[in-house]
């Protein structure tokens, strides 16, 4: 064999090991450099906003959303639960995904839910013929024991003209621990400090400010006429700018039926603000707006003629007095 093959064949296996030491040190440095990488926080939304489609009710998109009906009612300030009508928006607190199809969801809801109810039925059934002598045993070893008072009590006169003793029951009172009401103390406490951050939260001039430059024309609340409005309307100037009360994420920008160009942005500590009737949307969904940012313009007419748009504030969905909340 020539020479320079067996030099060849032992560079070769002197090259060998050191490439198999390189492997391992770059494989090392990827799993160290990884270790390093920004982890990504998802933090989960509070509550979405549902565009009611047609042939939906409040009933099936409560029973959709596993939400009861009467939060449902109060979150959105709904009286009259036949005046859902297509094209509203209603706020699921807790939701963290828009439902497309409520009707076909809620039947496979209530599917389940009756199988299930089904289900525990025909378990209870057997328990109850299965353990019948066990339970008939329990609840006559836990029965209650009658005492006898030795005081006066009502008598019956009898018709032997004997008056027999009436037998009482007395009824155990319950004691009161020093532990236990120590936890209720502490409980009551508790609660009283998360009423009066609400509270304070309901009342802050300095969290928003106004979207447009005009006048309030319409206040919050009931109306003259009865109705209940969620916004105040803010007349103004054909082509004013509209813009962002605070910072926050765009959670909706479409038109809605009945209420026009609609922009809806989540900000800090759940609150929401809510813009209709506008002229044009400068922002999509999703986006990241400042305060103060240009979001729209202003130029629908109401029946006076006058160029407004709507403005709501909502906490935890419940649609509030912007007033207390604007400077």
């Amino acid at each position: 064999m020539p020479l320079c093959q067996l030099d060849r064949r032992e560079r070769m296996e002197k090259i060998k090991p050191s490439l198999t030491s390189v492997f391992f040190i770059l494989l090392a440095l990827s799993l160290i450099f990884s270790c390093f990488r920004p982890q990504l926080q998802k933090t989960q939304a509070m509550g979405i906003y549902h565009l009611v489609k047609r042939n939906e009710t409040i009933w099936m998109i409560a029973s959709a959303y596993h939400v009861k009906l009467q939060d449902l009612a109060e979150m959105n300030n709904i009286t009259d639960f036949n005046s859902i009508k297509e094209g509203s928006v209603i706020f699921i607190p807790d939701a963290s995904q828009v439902i497309d199809d409520v009707t076909a969801h809620a039947k496979t809801v209530k599917t389940a839910a009756d199988v299930k109810t089904k289900k525990d039925i025909s378990g209870n059934i057997k328990d109850l013929a299965k353990n019948r002598n066990v339970k008939e045993v329990k609840i006559a070893k836990e029965a209650p024991v009658a005492v006898y008072k030795k005081e006066a009590s009502p008598i019956v006169q009898s018709s032997t003209g004997q008056q027999p003793q009436i037998a009482i029951l007395e009824k155990p009172v319950p004691a009161k621990t020093i532990q236990g009401q120590k936890i209720a103390d502490e409980n009551i406490e508790k609660n009283s400090k998360v009423k009066k951050q609400e509270q304070g939260k309901k009342i802050d001039k300095n969290r928003f400010i106004w979207p447009l430059r005009g006048s309030v024309k319409t206040n919050f609340g009931i109306q003259p006429n009865k109705t209940y409005h969620n916004w105040i309307k803010i007349v103004s100037t054909l082509g004013a700018k509209v813009k962002a009360a605070a910072s926050g994420t765009v959670i909706f920008s479409s038109q809605l039926k009945n209420y026009g160009e609609t922009i809806i942005v989540r900000h800090k500590e759940n609150f929401a603000t809510v813009y209709t009737h506008l002229k044009k949307r400068y922002i999509r969904t999703d986006q990241n707006i400042k305060k103060g940012e240009t979001i729209a313009v202003a130029g629908e007419t109401d029946d006076a003629g006058d160029v407004y748009i709507n403005f709501e504030i909502r906490l935890q969905g419940k649609a509030h007095d912007p007033l207390l909340f604007l400077p």
